[in-house]
């Protein structure tokens, strides 16, 4: 009988081992294997865009006739190359270019176009995100210049300080691959000289001249 109940003891035994072992295992093997973790985070961004640009007019004389200097509302396109500093600091390097007109309204009478020109945004910065999964709403801030280029024989192009800030969203719709969406407050600084046009020439009060621009486009992480 004693024999019987020590046998009977020894299966039961084994069996608990038996039942147990693969769970044992099973823990152990889990623990063992690697931890996937987030992909990391792209060090380089590249960004296309294109949108609409306006603003930007100042007093000025032309000929004998008092006015305004205004730089006329149109298309404008550009890029920005960002390097991850820190988590959610990227410092970024922007241009923006805008092919217009510049207009001259006198006081009195109607608005006339003086020359073409192509105003250009070079602005280096810092941008701040709001990590938030693949929506990241965005602010920054920058200095650089402005180029104003004229489309007009006999008027020299200008290189004025100039500063933006801006506010926008990133949408990446695969790990490395999104959308941009941004408003920017561009601001030459004493933006003011010597203008010639079919009315004769003019001078301008140096001031701030105050642009914005609304745009969108493509962004890739490298």
């Amino acid at each position: 009988m004693r024999l019987v109940l020590r046998l009977t003891c020894t299966l039961a035994a084994a069996a608990a081992v038996a039942i147990g072992l693969p769970s044992a295992l099973a823990a152990q093997y889990r623990s063992a294997r690697p931890v996937r973790h987030a992909a990391a985070e792209p060090r380089f961004e590249i960004s296309v865009f294109g949108g609409w640009q306006f603003g930007g007019n100042w007093n000025a004389v032309v000929g004998t006739a008092p006015g305004k200097l205004d730089i006329k509302d149109d298309v404008n396109y550009g890029m920005s190359f960002a390097v991850r500093a820190h988590p959610g600091v990227l410092a970024e390097f922007l241009y923006i270019r805008q092919p217009t007109t510049l207009d001259f309204q006198p006081a009195v009478g109607t608005k006339t176009e003086l020359f073409p020109v192509q105003v250009a945004y070079y602005q280096l910065g810092g941008m701040y995100e709001i990590p938030s999964g693949r929506v990241r709403p965005f602010g920054s801030l920058s200095a650089g210049i402005t180029y104003f280029n004229p489309k007009q024989s006999g008027v020299p192009g200008e290189v004025r300080f100039s500063m933006a800030a801006g506010v926008g969203v990133r949408a990446f719709i695969a790990e490395r691959i999104g959308v941009r969406g941004q408003f920017h407050l561009l601001i030459p600084i004493q933006w003011g000289s010597v203008y010639c046009g079919p009315y004769g020439c003019g001078s301008s009060a140096g001031t701030a001249v105050v642009q914005g621009q609304v745009s969108g486009g493509l962004v890739v992480g490298l």
